[in-house]
């Protein structure tokens, strides 16, 4: 299989759905030899947020000189990204080639009366694989949806787990309350093995450290609270305190940030209480002996996640922010305020039907007077005009937009350069952004070289 037939054989298996539960990829680690023993991994689940806080962690432990996977969900611009050693995204070279390994042990399986594997399935071992066969010292795991039942969550012995802010979100999978969804994301903690709790609300954070208790698991609470902000400037960054750090700096400027990066600090202080018989995989160096002040900060000045609250132009101000459910929209609006309250924004949204659109609607219009809709190039997209139709309650304009392209486009010749443009609604929508503001992905440069 060379790249083309790999990407078109997963877009092919994709088509079966998300499909929860552990006993298809086990089947299939056992077949490819267990590659997810070999690895130091640092497992993260939440609902917001643990795409930053990957962020943060890895890049600390690369400051420290340590090699770090990384595996992401969802992806933003290609799908290589998902898979990345140091930043570098996956070669096409060897997706095929870890992919076709992938598909003929899982080919033979099915031969054999076991079921097959759902894409993300597949793409895990691969990862698995790509990690043990790349010697990585550490491997940040972030976790599809859920925890519980997700297909990352095949490591018996973790070095460490976190779990970041948890909202209403996939309820139809993860249950409807709080405390149900808590349960699910907290399957991630493993027996005797550590973890960091960042949960934000109280029930869940409760439910985690009862989970915590049970699995005589340490554990460390870090809440928003527990972060206090010193400066904050739209196109400077962040500064801020967390108990014996003070002045912390970071890139990022969405106002949950901070808190996001004082949880990848009490990640990697607890890493440094590690000791060898807690690495699967031997280390040349313990993180006691690297993790120094100096690295954490400028691991986390260095830090940077597309695609959150980020600023594309400067003059007007053009934002865009990957926020697709209310706890993600709670940010985006406590963002909007500390940074853009002293002007006029439009706001052009784009969301997948199975979100609660009305309520991110309902808050995101103490921000504006306008909104353009429009729909998502994906299958799970909501159309126009009936986000439209959704919206005309609480805004005073609202229009519909035929592309993504014509939102940004009516956007600019409404605002005449004197509003701010935030665009928000869906991950999904992130990559079109960047092509129609002419900016590039950080990666794009190994991407076209590889």
């Amino acid at each position: 299989m060379n790249y083309e037939e790999a990407i078109s054989y997963i877009e092919k298996v994709s088509c079966s759905g998300i499909m929860p539960g552990l006993v298809r990829i086990q089947a299939l680690l056992e077949k490819t030899g267990h590659p997810e023993m070999d690895c130091n991994v640092i497992h993260v689940a939440g609902t917001n947020g643990k795409g930053s806080v990957c962020t943060y962690i890895a890049s600390i432990l690369m400051q420290a000189g340590y090699k770090v996977g990384r595996y992401v969900s969802p992806t933003l611009f290609d799908y290589r990204e998902r898979i990345q050693v140091n930043g570098e995204w996956i070669s096409r070279k060897d997706t095929a080639y870890w992919m076709s390994r992938v598909r003929e042990i899982d080919e033979r399986m099915q031969s054999e009366g076991i079921e097959g594997a759902s894409a993300f399935e597949l793409e895990t071992v691969m990862a698995f694989l790509y990690f043990k066969a790349m010697a990585c010292d550490f491997v940040v795991l972030e976790t599809g949806m859920g925890g519980r039942l997700d297909a990352t969550n095949v490591v018996p012995k973790p070095v460490l787990s976190v779990v970041t802010s948890i909202g209403m979100d996939h309820m139809h999978f993860l249950g409807n309350t709080i405390e149900a969804i808590a349960v699910e994301k907290g399957g991630i903690i493993k027996e005797k093995r550590p973890v960091v709790i960042g949960a934000g609300r109280q029930k869940a954070v409760d439910t985690l450290i009862r989970i915590s208790l049970e699995r005589q698991s340490e554990y460390a609470v870090v809440r928003a609270e527990d972060v206090h902000m010193t400066y904050a400037d739209l196109f400077g960054g962040q500064q801020f305190d967390f108990e014996s750090y003070k002045e912390l700096q970071t890139r990022m400027v969405g106002r949950c940030q901070p808190w996001n990066a004082a949880i990848a600090v009490k990640a990697v202080e607890l890493l440094g209480k590690m000791t060898a018989t807690d690495c699967p995989v031997q280390l040349d160096v313990l993180p006691k002996d690297v993790l120094s002040e100096q690295v954490v900060r400028k691991g986390i000045a260095s830090a940077y996640w597309q695609g959150r609250f980020e600023v594309m132009e400067k003059n007007p101000s053009l934002i865009i922010d990957g926020a697709h459910n209310p706890d993600g929209v709670q940010s985006l609006v406590d963002s909007m305020k500390a940074y853009l309250s002293d002007k006029p924004v439009i706001l052009v949204m784009g969301v997948f039907a199975d979100k609660d659109y009305r309520q991110m609607l309902e808050m995101v219009s103490d921000c504006s007077d306008t909104l353009i809709a429009f729909k998502p190039d994906n299958p799970r997209g909501l159309a126009a005009e009936q986000l439209k139709e959704t919206a005309e309650p609480f805004f005073k304009r609202t229009l519909a937009a035929k592309s993504q392209a014509e939102a940004l486009a009516i956007a600019r010749k409404i605002g005449e350069g004197n509003h701010a443009i935030v665009c928000f609604g869906s991950l999904s929508t992130m990559a079109g952004w960047y092509q129609l503001t002419g900016r590039k992905s950080s990666d794009e440069e190994y991407r076209q070289n590889y």
